[in-house]
């Protein structure tokens, strides 16, 4: 069905109302979330974009959920502010698609992710119902926050057309170090390491290497105080957890970005703990993989979905497969969520939004 890029929220609301079925895209970025529409209305978020508000001084943001995340990240940029959940695919994706996809990038091992940072909304429901959750501002009345629940709800209780974030300002210098492990429980011994130790890093992320496994640890601050800082930090990580080698490394746009590297028919993204790694990558020899956020997210790549979803399902995990032609881009152990539930039925009873 051709896609409908409404310009109001009025026309979201007409068009869910005459619709049996409705399926929302941002950029498109994520094709396995596109595969089973079914017929379904097409609603292109890209009419409802821009920066609807901006206050510098009280850190928060408001923006219309089809624009780009590159727009904002230069909006933000030119007051030296920045979104911590460090959204991926900023020059591809949409901001709703980040939120409803729950995709944040490397510095969320220091910030946290998406839903630490959304504080409301702008909704149309199933039944057509336009509202707002959550607020403007960081304090907030208490209670059920509809808003971060709908991080990773991949668009399928309510369709989003506004969201407010609160910003941080930024860091101007930044510092990344290499350091390698000849063995995986090494390398997740330091991890274990550097979570129970006063070091503030700004992201942590575990990569397969040739010859073991390498910890890419970076550090962010001001000129006058990171070189000391990054001093300290390589020297207790050599004695304390007596990496193979350690080497300062050159700043780079692919880095720090998990996807740069990752060829493959299906691009997958999964939740897990550092003590699940080892179990996991036995089972996924085949796969491309990155340890990303300290070891609690795996970004994989793969041929082979159904190798890689059977190995999700053996460890009790789910992923969330963002590339590839897939029947359902939720791969891997099952989902049990009552509470999901109830809010589907309260939002979208007639199960119009998929």
């Amino acid at each position: 069905m051709t896609a409908r890029a409404p310009g109001s929220i009025a026309e979201i609301q007409s068009l869910v109302q005459n619709s049996d079925r409705v399926h929302v895209v941002g950029k498109g970025s994520k094709t396995a979330l596109h595969n089973q529409t079914d017929g379904a209305a097409i609603v292109d978020l890209s009419g409802m974009s821009g920066i609807l508000e901006y206050q510098p001084s009280e850190y928060t943001v408001t923006v219309g959920a089809g624009g780009l995340v590159r727009d904002l990240e230069a909006a933000l940029k030119q007051h030296g502010q920045y979104l911590p959940c460090d959204p991926l695919l900023p020059g591809a994706a949409s901001i709703g698609g980040t939120v409803a996809c729950n995709l944040a990038g490397p510095r969320r091992f220091r910030y946290g992710g998406v839903r630490d940072f959304i504080l409301g909304a702008q909704l149309v429901d199933g039944m057509g119902r336009a509202f707002r959750v959550g607020g403007k501002v960081v304090k907030n009345a208490a209670g059920f926050d509809l808003s971060k629940f709908l991080v990773g709800s991949l668009g399928r209780y309510a369709i989003m057309t506004e969201l407010t974030f609160k910003v941080f300002p930024d860091a101007p210098c930044f510092r990344s170090l290499r350091f390698n492990y000849e063995r995986l429980d090494d390398a997740l011994s330091a991890i274990f390491f550097i979570n129970q130790s006063a070091y503030e890093l700004d992201a942590l992320d575990l990569i397969p290497a040739a010859d073991g496994w390498s910890l890419l640890a970076r550090l962010a601050g001001f000129q006058e105080s990171l070189p000391q800082r990054v001093e300290r930090f390589a020297a207790g990580m050599e004695r304390d957890t007596a990496p193979s080698d350690i080497a300062t490394l050159a700043e780079s746009p692919n880095l720090w970005d998990p996807l740069a590297e990752l060829s493959g028919e299906f691009l997958v993204k999964a939740a897990l703990a550092p003590k699940q790694i080892p179990a996991f990558d036995r089972m996924i020899a085949g796969a491309r993989r990155r340890y990303g956020v300290g070891g609690n997210i795996a970004w994989l790549a793969t041929d082979d979905v159904e190798a890689l979803a059977a190995a999700l399902r053996n460890c009790g995990l789910r992923g969330l497969c963002l590339r590839g032609a897939v029947h359902s881009a939720v791969i891997g152990a099952p989902a049990d969520d009552a509470l999901a539930q109830r809010v589907k039925q309260v939002l979208d009873p007639e199960h119009k939004l998929v």
